[in-house]
């Protein structure tokens, strides 16, 4: 064969080579988009590797890299997906806007914060107008708050539930919470596994596990009946609060076509589940699925991907007039809750507030649950549930046993057994309490067996003695509001206020009872006047309202306010000075709407100085206990000591005149608007 002939014969074999290597190019890539397009992301991957390793374009190698880390996030393989969206990162192609989302979406699961905080801000540059460029800068911070400062929730893998394979979305069957229902895709033995394209995983089943007496969980049991459990996907359960009544999602399928998901509902009678129906929401084209019905039966939530939402998947409901009504159009539950991202997992409490998952509002990684409240106007306000409920991964399908905190939910963070796991979550009691002193305010000393009451806005009344100390302490409720109450024969009474209602953390109120006695004057500190003057000064707002409170739990008593001054100056004009003081006192009293009639101004200039106590001794080594604090005594001091002498000695005291005053009607009126007041 002559060289010409063999180079002509070698290059129409080449021809012919790439052609059939074109050729099947071609089929492979055919494959490889069926197979996305019927949503069967795991045997699209594989195709689509095999296409972009044989591919020699460059852009046409990107266009498959942006698939393959689609069909990632798809499979919820976050690992492989983060590793492929940095390679669409690198390549810099056309699809770079979003693949700098789902590479920075990925960066906030792996906890790598700085690198997903740059990439969520170009991204949020590239596309002002989605929310979630936004949001993923917010959870950047907020996922290292939150693990900073996490909730008091116990979280704890419940290991007898799980297995290596997704066990997912618990339901309590009944209001006993003896029993749950879940979703498992294990193998179970001696069963060949029937790989389902769509998720990767074997086809889910639903699953029944029993709490024992022992306080154990028994094996889980594959529900065997075939009105609940089918060939394909069944899973996601919601049942009643009776137990009569469940609605789960079933996914269909065909040979190389996805059919998608339906919800079904199936009736409890005679021992077993029967009479399965679908749920007539939408065309059987759209798929539906994670339903949550409300306690009375009457309200259905659940997630879709269908036209009017948000984007991604969102939270719909529909509505019945009754149990045996039809039910409604589905509506979209808005952009207050949905995102363009996803909102799935559904769950409504006892209470009728809703839970949910999003990976699309500001959290910590990945899905996490979140509360709805309402806000004053009537919004709904979606709050994060935190650490350590929520981790940087996947956190969804929450239920709680009636309300108490006490449930479980899902999750497939660290320490999982496999992939998605079961975990159990309770709340411990706070431990609130509330203790302190009751003393002698005049001599600052404990009163032993003085009684102390604590009165509950629940209802609950309780009563004890006060120690050698002058100690007592009571156990407090959460969510109540209480009043102590200190009294003493021949004292005053003494009532505080103190409210469990907003405390989130175990906490101690150490409230001290300063009883006043009836038997002698006693000063009231902390009542300032303008420097020779009667004018009250500012600071002494305090202490003035404190007074009132005084008279306000001591309805009886009539009081003389005694103003006192020290030596210094002519004595007349400090008697002058001292009346206008009490007057001054008396006056701000009665425009605060106290009775006149119980209130007397006396003035005493420095016609009785104070004679030196236990506390006042402390103040200066040269003052002795029983020191009557005189001029004469007071002149013979140094400097230093004569100013703190003078000082004791300006005050204004109270005493009680008598404890029989009969309030008049104003009291009483006064006494309702101010009660009207606090409530409000």
């Amino acid at each position: 064969m002559s060289l010409r002939k063999l180079c002509i014969n070698i290059f129409c074999v080449t021809i012919f080579m790439s052609f059939v290597a074109c050729s099947s190019q071609k089929k492979l890539a055919k494959k490889a988009d069926l197979a996305y397009a019927n949503g069967e992301y795991l045997k699209a991957v594989e195709l689509y590797e095999q296409l972009a390793s044989d591919e020699q374009s460059r852009y046409i190698k990107s266009s498959y890299q942006i698939i393959i880390a689609d069909c990632y996030r798809h499979l919820n393989d976050y690992r492989k997906a983060e590793i492929a969206y940095k390679k669409v990162v690198k390549q810099k192609s056309s699809r770079e806007k979003s693949a700098n989302y789902w590479y920075a979406y990925y960066l906030l699961r792996s906890e790598k914060y700085e690198e997903a905080e740059k990439l969520f801000k170009a991204y949020k540059k590239s596309t002002p107008r989605d929310p979630r460029g936004a949001n993923g800068i917010a959870s950047c911070s907020l996922a290292v708050a939150y693990k900073e400062h996490p909730t008091r929730y116990i979280v704890e893998n419940v290991k007898a539930l799980n297995t290596k394979y997704n066990d997912f979305s618990p339901m309590y069957s009944d209001n006993t919470y003896d029993v749950v229902y879940f979703t498992s895709s294990r193998i179970e033995e001696g069963v060949k596994p029937q790989i389902n394209q769509v998720s990767g995983m074997n086809y889910t089943d639903i699953y029944a596990a029993r709490f024992d007496r022992k306080g154990k969980w028994k094996a889980p049991e594959k529900i065997a009946d075939s009105t609940v459990n089918c060939d394909f996907d069944d899973g996601s359960v919601s049942i009643t609060p009776d137990g009569f009544t469940m609605y789960f999602t079933r996914c269909l399928q065909e040979k190389g076509k996805n059919l998608g998901c339906q919800i079904y509902t199936n009736s409890y009678r005679n021992g077993s589940w029967q009479s399965t129906q679908v749920v007539e929401i939408v065309p059987d084209s759209i798929s539906v699925g994670q339903p949550a019905i409300s306690p009375d039966g009457l309200t259905l939530y659940f997630s879709s991907r269908m036209k009017g939402g948000q984007g991604g998947a969102d939270i719909w409901k529909i509505e019945r007039p009754s149990e045996n009504g039809v039910w409604g159009r589905p509506v979209n539950m808005g952009p207050e809750i949905n995102t363009p991202g996803d909102e799935m997992f559904p769950y409504v409490r006892l209470d009728g507030t809703l839970y949910f998952a999003s990976d699309g509002l500001p959290g910590m990684g990945g899905l996490d649950i979140y509360r709805v409240d309402k806000t004053v106007e009537g919004k709904n306000k979606p709050v994060n549930l935190q650490f350590p409920i929520n981790s940087s991964q996947d956190d969804y399908g929450i239920v709680f046993q009636g309300n108490k905190e006490i449930g479980l939910f899902t999750s497939n963070r660290k320490g999982t057994r496999g992939l998605d796991d079961i975990f159990s979550f309770e709340l411990p009691e706070l431990k609130l309490s509330v203790e302190g002193i009751v003393k002698d305010l005049s001599t600052n000393q404990p009163i032993v067996e003085g009684e102390v009451t604590l009165i509950g806005s629940d209802g609950s009344l309780q009563s004890m003695k006060t120690k050698q100390d002058g100690s007592y302490s009571f156990k407090l409720e959460q969510y109540t509001d209480y009043i102590v109450i200190g009294s003493y024969e021949g004292f005053l009474k003494q009532k505080i206020q103190v409210s469990t209602a907003n405390i989130s953390d175990d906490t101690t109120f150490v409230q001290n009872l300063d009883l006043i006695t009836m038997s002698k004057p006693v000063e009231i500190p902390n009542i300032f006047y303008e420097s020779g003057k009667w004018t009250l000064n500012e600071s002494s707002k305090d202490a003035l309202e404190q007074l009132g409170k005084l008279l306000d739990d001591n309805p009886n008593i009539t009081i003389e306010l005694g103003a006192h001054t020290d030596m210094i100056g002519d004595a007349n004009g400090n008697m002058q000075l001292s009346k206008r003081r009490a007057q001054s006192v008396v006056d701000y009293l009665a425009k605060k709407g106290y009775d006149i009639d119980r209130l007397v101004a006396q003035g005493y200039g420095e016609s009785k100085p104070v004679v030196v106590t236990e506390e006042i001794a402390k103040q200066d080594s040269l003052f002795i206990v029983g020191q009557e604090l005189s001029q004469a005594f007071i002149e013979k001091l140094p400097r230093a000591s004569q100013e703190r002498a003078n000082q004791i000695n300006r005050r204004t005291e109270l005493r009680i005149l008598s404890t029989d005053y009969i309030p008049k009607p104003e009291y009483f009126i006064n006494q309702k608007r101010k009660l009207a007041k606090k409530t409000k």
